[in-house]
């Protein structure tokens, strides 16, 4: 749609006799007097409206500068009535004339000092500039305005309170633009501030999206990375420490009493060794997408006993006492055994190893269709500072010497734990324990 300047309106039917009123298809209505000065002045701003209107619909799908000055440069030549707009945005202490629609070039691509150019001016002072006769102004370049066909102009600035552009519109002939147009070309660069913001705007959330893709790349690939080796260090010790495992218990049945103590030790290494390897290696599956989840009928039974059979010599020999209550009489639950009995084993390594003395306790009892497994000790506890980073990969709580770890087994446990979609509580207090609780679903036949 193409909408009239109040000049093209009068201009198009003058004649020596009268000026005609139009209407919007350009038939002549009636002749003018000047008793319809308001009314060809209500058209005039009708159509100003209008052309604002769709300026600011365009600006709306604008989504870029190039995109944004086109539309710019069109409207305000179109809803000026002048010879050639020029956009111009500032680039540090440059103009930069970014693009122009006239009747002739202008200096579209050009920049210049702020302080030798009008456009400079008008942003630096945040006014904008009504020039009849560019050759009777001195902040007018002259030099620079002799090739062209410039002899009147406007210019103004773009955004507040600190500019950002300008928007310059120039005549061929002398002339005094009156503050209709000052007002038109103030209210589109009204416009012309918030597309440019919005512009900006979309091009820093674009760059931020584009830098949160590289960098997950960049995380992606060093997580590959860290996969593949922990999974080739796993492979290639397992065969070392396989053969020691069983040269140490061939060399236990031959040695003295004293040299025992030395085998017994080597038998502990070994087996914090094998439980490195073993954390190591879920990790790696859970790298890999490959823990599958089986869900089943499992007895409380089968995961205490074997945690018994596993840990409580372990817990004894280190001077604890082991506590197993209220986890037999046949109670049945709906998980996936190995998954399940990783969460325990990994809950009841991590106490023993932070406990000095005193006791580990198993507890198990039921709440809200659930049972819920509780491993305590009486160890050293955690901050309350550190409870909300337990669960982190590779995080360890300060704990002093002799403790030995990578930081996984709380990280594999609520791990499997969400895979498993199982509720997990911390309770700790410095210097008096842990308590770690996994909530599992009760077999229907029980709920």
């Amino acid at each position: 749609m193409r909408y009239s300047s109040g000049h093209e309106a009068f201009t198009r039917f003058l004649t020596p006799t009268c000026v005609g009123m139009v209407n919007r298809q350009g038939a002549v209505l009636m002749p003018a007097t000047e008793t319809d000065a308001p009314q060809l002045s209500a058209l005039r701003d009708a159509d100003h409206l209008a052309g604002i209107v769709d300026l600011n619909e365009r600006l709306f799908f604008a989504h870029d500068l190039p995109a944004v000055v086109s539309v710019l440069r069109t409207a305000a030549r179109r809803l000026t009535g002048a010879d050639g707009v020029t956009i111009v945005l500032r680039d540090g202490d440059l103009c930069h004339y970014v693009d122009e629609d006239a009747i002739s070039p202008l200096w579209k691509g050009q920049r210049f000092p702020m302080g030798t150019c009008i456009s400079g001016w008008a942003m630096l002072t945040g006014q904008p500039a009504v020039i009849p006769d560019i050759y009777a102004d001195p902040r007018i370049p002259h030099e620079a305005y002799r090739p062209t066909f410039v002899r009147s102009l406007v210019m103004v600035p773009v955004g507040a309170p600190d500019p950002i552009a300008a928007i310059g519109a120039y005549w061929a002939t002398r002339h005094t633009p009156d503050a209709g147009t000052v007002t038109l070309l103030e209210a589109i660069a009204r416009s012309a501030a918030l597309a440019l913001s919005n512009v900006r705007l979309l091009e820093s959330l674009k760059e931020a999206a584009e830098a949160a893709r590289t960098q997950a790349l960049e995380v992606a690939r060093a997580n590959a990375a860290r996969t593949r080796l922990l999974a080739t260090l796993n492979h290639d010790l397992r065969q070392p420490v396989h053969a020691l495992t069983l040269a140490t218990h061939a060399l236990s049945s031959r040695v003295t009493a004293r040299g025992e103590i030395y085998v017994s030790t080597m038998k502990h290494c070994l087996g914090v060794v094998k439980r490195l390897m073993d954390g190591v290696q879920d990790l790696v599956q859970m790298d890999n997408g490959v823990i599958a989840v089986r869900i089943e009928d499992v007895t409380l039974d089968d995961l205490t006993t074997h945690a018994t059979a596993t840990f409580q010599l372990a817990a004894e020999a280190k001077g604890l006492h082991w506590r197993v209550d209220g986890c037999g009489g046949g109670v049945t639950v709906r998980t996936d055994r190995l998954l399940a009995s990783r969460i325990l084993h990994n809950l009841i390594d991590n106490a023993i190893k932070y406990t000095d003395r005193g006791e580990i306790r198993i507890v198990c009892r039921t709440a809200d269709d659930k049972l819920w497994i509780d491993v305590s000790d009486t160890g050293r506890g955690i901050p309350e500072s550190s409870l909300s980073d337990i669960f982190e990969e590779f995080y360890r709580v300060e704990a002093g010497d002799g403790v030995v770890g990578l930081g996984l087994g709380l990280f594999i446990v609520k791990t499997l734990a969400d895979q498993l979609g199982s509720a997990i509580k911390v309770e700790s207090r410095p210097g008096m324990g842990t308590t770690i609780s996994i909530a599992l679903p009760l077999a229907s036949s029980q709920c």
